[in-house]
C-alpha cells in the first residue's frame, strides 16, 4: 500500500504513514457569506448525518470519526474494537502509545486534506485508519476518520505491543481480533468511496440550501441597512425642515403682530381723516383716505390670518367652546362680506333651516370659517352672479367615514353649512390641493385675485379641530360650493382643545 491507487469510482488516491501539514491562507470575518468558508456543524442536521453514518457502521462494521476544519470531533461511532483497545489502555505503555496516536489523527493535517485524497494512518497494534477530507468549493470543511479496521494481511498483533512487558500478553490480545472488521484494502478504499460519495452530496444539498437561505438574508438585510439609512437621512431632513418652519413661523408671528400696531393707527387715520375730523377734504381727498382704510383693513386681514396659521402650526391656539346659535351664526358672517358684495353687485342669499339645534363649538372660529369662504366666493364670483349660504341638519356617514365591511360607516347627526356660488370654479386637477398652506390656483405673478392662499387651509383646521369635515364641489365655468359638517354629539369634553 505504498504506491497511490487510481481515481476511480471505487478507490480514491491513499498516501501511507505520512503527515503532511497543509496550510490555508487564514480566513478573514465578512459580512457577505461568500466571503467565508462554513463548517459542518452549520451546514447537516447533525442528527439526521449521525443516523447516515450509523448505517454504513451497522452494514460494514468499521467505526466512523467526524471532525469539524478546526478538530471539533462531532460525530464517533464505534464497532468492534472496544476489547482490544480497552484491554491495550489498561498497560501503562499501552496507555500511552494510543495517547498518542488519538492525538495524531485528532490533529491531523489541520485545517484538512486536498480533495480527493486518502492518508493511511497504522496503529502500533497493527490496526489501520483511514482519513480523508471534506470539502465544497476548495474549501475544507472537515475530515472522515474511518476505523479502525484489521488488515486482511494482519496474522499477528503488531511488534510494538511484544514489548509493553507488565504482563501484557500479545495472544490474549489477539483474542480479541474476531470482533474487528477484517477487510482487504481494495474493499475499504470501495466502502470509503462510497461514504465519500454520500457525504459529498448531502454537503453540496445542504450548502447550496444553507447559500440560497443565507443570501435572501443578506439581500433583506442590505435592504433594510438601506431602508434604515434612508430613513436615517429622511429624519435628519424632516428635523430640518422642521426647525425651518417652526423659525418661519415664528418669524411671521413676530412680523405679523408688529405690523398690526402701525397698520392699525393707519387705519384709524385714515378713517379719520376720511371722516373730516382732521378738517374738511375734498371728495378726491375723501376717495383716497377711503381707498387708504379698506386697503389697510385687507391687509390687516391678510396679517390675522398669517397670525392664525401660525398660531395653529405652534400649536398654540385653542377652541374656546360655547353654546352657539347657527342662525346668529351665519347672519353675522353674512354681513360681514355684504359690502364686498354689494360693491361686485354680487347676490347674497342665506338659507337657514328654522329650529336648528345649539352647537357645541368655537364661535368665533366657525364665523371666521363661514366668513373665509363667502370672502372667497364674493371675490370668484363675477358682477351679478349669486352666493348663498345655508344651514341645515344632516344625518349620515361622514364622506371619509370608514366601512367596516359588516354594517357600513356609522351615520352622525351634524350641521351642515353650505356656500355656493356661481363663481369661476376650480379645474379638476387643482382640487386635491386647495386647502393646502399658501396655495394659489393661479400662481402666476400676474394672477388676476389676490390673497395669502391660507383662508381655505385655516377653514380645514378650524373645522377639523371641531371633529368637522369639509369638502368641495364644482364645475368649472359653473360655479362652486364648500360644505362643512360640524357634529352636534362631540366627543370633547374639555371646554379649551389646543389644535395640532
Amino acid at each position: 500500500m505504498n504506491a497511490e491507487m487510481g481515481v476511480g469510482s471505487a478507490h480514491l488516491p491513499i498516501i501511507e504513514d505520512e503527515v503532511v501539514e497543509y496550510s490555508q491562507p487564514p480566513k478573514t470575518a465578512s459580512s457577505s457569506i461568500l466571503e467565508r468558508t462554513m463548517s459542518l456543524a452549520e451546514l447537516l442536521d447533525m442528527n439526521a448525518f449521525r443516523d447516515v453514518c450509523t448505517s454504513f457502521v451497522d452494514l460494514y462494521r468499521i467505526g466512523i470519526k467526524i471532525f469539524d476544519a478546526d478538530g471539533t470531533k462531532l460525530i464517533d461511532i464505534r464497532v468492534g474494537n472496544t476489547e482490544w483497545c480497552g484491554y491495550i489502555f489498561q498497560n501503562a505503555r499501552g496507555r500511552s502509545l494510543c495517547t498518542e496516536l488519538v492525538t495524531r489523527i485528532k490533529q491531523f493535517s489541520y485545517p484538512g486534506l486536498p480533495d480527493g485524497q486518502v492518508v493511511e494512518q497504522t496503529c502500533f497494534s497493527g490496526l489501520k485508519y483511514l482519513i480523508t477530507s471534506i470539502s465544497y468549493g476548495g474549501d475544507v470543511l472537515g475530515r472522515v476518520v474511518y476505523g479502525p479496521f484489521m488488515p486482511e494481511v494482519l496474522s499477528a498483533p503488531g511488534a510494538e505491543v511484544g514489548t509493553f512487558g507488565d504482563g501484557f500478553e500479545p495472544e490474549r490480545l489477539w483474542a480479541h481480533g474476531h470482533k474487528i472488521r477484517r477487510v482487504s484494502d481494495e474493499k475499504v478504499l470501495q466502502i470509503l468511496a462510497n461514504f465519500r460519495s454520500v457525504v459529498d452530496t448531502t454537503t453540496f444539498v445542504a450548502m447550496k440550501a444553507y447559500l440560497t437561505q443565507q443570501l435572501h438574508v443578506e439581500s433583506i438585510t442590505a435592504s433594510y441597512n438601506e431602508l434604515a439609512e434612508s430613513n436615517r437621512k429622511l429624519r435628519e431632513s424632516l428635523e430640518k425642515l422642521r426647525e425651518l418652519d417652526r423659525l418661519k413661523s415664528n418669524f411671521l408671528a413676530m412680523v405679523s403682530h408688529e405690523l398690526r400696531t402701525p397698520l392699525t393707527s393707519v387705519i384709524g387715520y385714515s378713517e379719520m381723516l376720511a371722516e373730516g375730523l382732521a378738517g374738511e377734504l375734498t371728495e378726491e381727498q375723501k376717495a383716497y383716505a377711503t381707498t387708504i382704510r379698506d386697503k389697510g383693513e385687507s391687509l390687516l386681514e391678510l396679517i390675522g390670518s398669517l397670525l392664525d396659521m401660525s398660531k395653529i402650526e405652534a400649536g398654540a391656539m385653542r377652541l374656546n367652546l360655547s353654546d352657539v346659535e347657527v342662525g346668529p351664526l351665519v347672519e353675522g358672517a353674512k354681513s360681514y362680506v355684504v359690502p364686498q358684495a354689494q360693491r361686485k353687485s354680487v347676490e347674497l342669499i342665506v338659507d337657514v333651516q328654522p329650529d336648528l339645534p345649539r352647537l357645541r363649538a368655537d364661535r368665533e372660529k366657525l364665523r371666521q370659517c363661514l366668513i373665509n369662504l363667502l370672502g372667497n366666493s364674493v371675490k370668484f364670483t363675477p358682477s351679478g352672479g349669486q352666493i348663498r349660504l345655508g344651514a341645515s341638519v344632516f344625518v349620515g356617514a361622514r364622506r371619509m367615514a370608514v366601512d367596516d365591511g359588516r354594517f357600513g360607516p356609522p351615520d352622525e347627526t351634524f350641521v351642515r353649512l353650505d356656500v355656493s356660488d356661481t363663481g369661476i370654479g376650480i379645474p379638476a386637477d387643482k382640487l386635491e390641493a386647495v386647502f393646502e398652506r399658501f396655495y394659489q390656483v393661479d400662481n402666476s405673478i400676474t394672477r388676476e385675485y389676490g390673497g395669502t392662499g391660507l383662508g381655505l387651509a385655516i377653514v380645514k383646521r378650524f373645522v377639523e379641530a371641531h371633529e368637522g369635515e369639509v369638502w368641495l364641489e364644482t364645475r368649472e365655468g359653473v360655479g362652486t360650493t364648500f360644505s362643512l359638517l360640524i357634529p352636534i354629539e362631540r366627543t370633547m369634553e374639555a371646554t379649551e382643545i389646543a389644535l395640532s
